[in-house]
């Protein structure tokens, strides 16, 4: 094996809190290293170190049979190390081909070198792409692709992709990890962080499991499963979930009629009862993102009706949904302001207002949410920036949680955070739903749907093409209406059953 990077003993702080205790690792060309581990294990720490962005104060790293310590991002990149961070975001008013070469030394280039060289990336890749084209226009899944060609286009031998696929459909994850596939045959090496541990094992060689700062196991993924990764993970067993059935003679909650959202979302009827979890599931370009912004009044609708607890309603604008206890987690943008404290991110701009006893109680609240959904902090006035991406979502989902809506609809809520945050996070949901709450996810994990909802709609070029039952589908029936043809992920048999 051609060894391409050595870390060892890597020990490195933030603002004051050790997060790296001594990692060791150790990786290969041609290589992918799937990396996993609970939220504020180190994983975006370990990266920062090794993409130059951040410092470590004890160990040492060879990178191609040389020492390696980077003061920079740039000086990084300039030794073959590229990083395509979580939650990346690119100019929309950029062309792709200005989006592959931006920061390498060809950028200042006329745009038609750059063209025509972009064409030639897109072409050795297997995807089609027009150089010309504005990244606004793409979907998160084609931007994802335009970053890794940047890796290509930077000559990076060691690409670091940290939680790229977190809200991608599956069926787009199968081509980023065929393109991954293919730079390994260039002889790159990959480190792929994923809280997706089915998709760990289809990706990576083999897998490392970061726990409390340090490498506590690395495994070949083809000698283990699902069920023993969660275990090393969480250091206990899984509970198991059963399916939820549907519900019967529940009150309604939330009525759509024929509703529609200029051309993208055309003639769409559905209604969710009190207490019920219905998934909605579609491509970024079938119409559900409008739909559930119409719901929520980001972009209201142009016909049809919304009806709440029966009555008939006007959702023009955010206002309106708040008015009606509708509550929105976007998966876009954290609505807590960049400064707040993770108390201030929890307590949902709700200052306790009757004196030192309801303070100490709304406190007390916060520490107990802290302790359930394992925030990993040791402060609970410090600032939301400093924890890790997926605790930072948990702050998002829990303020909602407690946000006393009747109505809540959630995108991508697990985004981000780890499997062992997910059962608490469906634990809490559960709670909400027992107590006649309705809850509309919106994710591109379908196995979370299928576990979670006891109905689940698919929006197709603008329409809900179905809406399956529980109890009669399975992924692979999912993306089947998604995308309108056939597509086999062996996933299980689907159970199609009348009730």
């Amino acid at each position: 094996m051609d060894l391409l990077l050595h870390a060892d003993d890597i020990h490195a702080s933030y603002e004051q809190r050790q997060i790296l205790k001594g990692v060791s690792l150790s990786l290969n060309r041609g290589e992918i290293l799937g990396m996993i581990g609970t939220n504020g294990a180190g994983k975006t720490t370990l990266m920062g170190v090794l993409a130059g962005s951040h410092q470590h104060h004890a160990g040492h790293i060879m990178l191609a049979g040389e020492k390696y310590r980077p003061e920079s991002t740039e000086e990084a990149r300039a030794c073959g190390v590229g990083l395509i961070p979580q939650n990346f975001r690119l100019d929309p008013d950029l062309t792709i081909a200005k989006a592959i070469f931006r920061g390498t030394f060809q950028a200042g280039r006329p745009h038609e070198e750059l063209r025509g060289r972009a064409a030639e990336l897109i072409r050795d890749i297997g995807v089609t792409m027009d150089p010309d084209a504005k990244v606004g226009t793409l979907i998160r899944a084609e931007q994802a692709l335009v970053e890794v060609l940047r890796m290509v286009a930077e000559e990076a031998q060691l690409v670091i992709m940290d939680e790229v696929a977190a809200s991608l459909p599956d069926h787009d994850v199968a081509v980023l990890h065929q393109v991954l596939r293919m730079l390994t045959r260039q002889g790159r090496a990959i480190i792929y962080i994923t809280h997706r541990l089915d998709e760990v094992r289809s990706i990576a060689h083999r897998i490392a499991i970061l726990r409390d700062g340090r490498v506590h196991k690395v495994l070949e993924a083809s000698q283990t499963d699902v069920d023993e990764l969660a275990f090393l993970l969480l250091q206990h067993r899984l509970e198991g979930n059963a399916r939820p059935a549907d519900r019967t003679n529940a009150e309604e909650a939330l009525r759509v009629v024929d509703l529609s959202v200029g051309d993208a979302v055309r003639g769409v009827s559905f209604d969710v009862s009190k207490g019920e979890f219905f998934g909605l599931v579609g491509t970024h370009r079938s119409g559900v993102y409008q739909l559930i912004e119409a719901l929520v009044g980001v972009h209201p609708s142009t016909s049809g009706e919304i009806r709440v607890q029966g009555e008939r309603v006007e959702i023009r604008g955010t206002q309106d949904a708040s008015r009606l206890k509708i509550g929105y987690l976007s998966d876009t943008a954290e609505s807590s302001a960049p400064d707040a404290s993770i108390t201030e991110g929890l307590q949902h701009g709700r200052a306790a207002t009757g004196g030192l006893e309801d303070e100490i109680a709304a406190l007390r609240s916060v520490v107990e949410v802290v302790r359930r959904m394992r925030i990993n902090t040791t402060n609970i006035h410090g600032a939301l920036n400093t924890l890790s991406g997926g605790d930072r979502q948990k702050v998002q989902l829990a303020k909602w949680m407690t946000a006393g809506c009747d109505v809540l609809i959630l995108s991508h809520p697990s985004r981000g955070i780890d499997i062992g945050a997910k059962e608490v996070v469906y634990r809490m949901l559960n709670e909400l739903s027992e107590l006649g709450v309705a809850i509309i996810l919106l994710s591109s994990d379908l196995s979370e749907l299928v576990s979670w909802c006891h109905r689940i709609g698919v929006m197709r070029d603008g329409e809900l093409v179905t809406i399956e039952a529980n109890a009669n589908t399975n992924e692979d029936v999912l993306v089947h209406h998604m995308l309108g043809v056939k597509f086999e992920s062996g996933t299980g048999d689907a159970r199609r059953v009348r009730t």
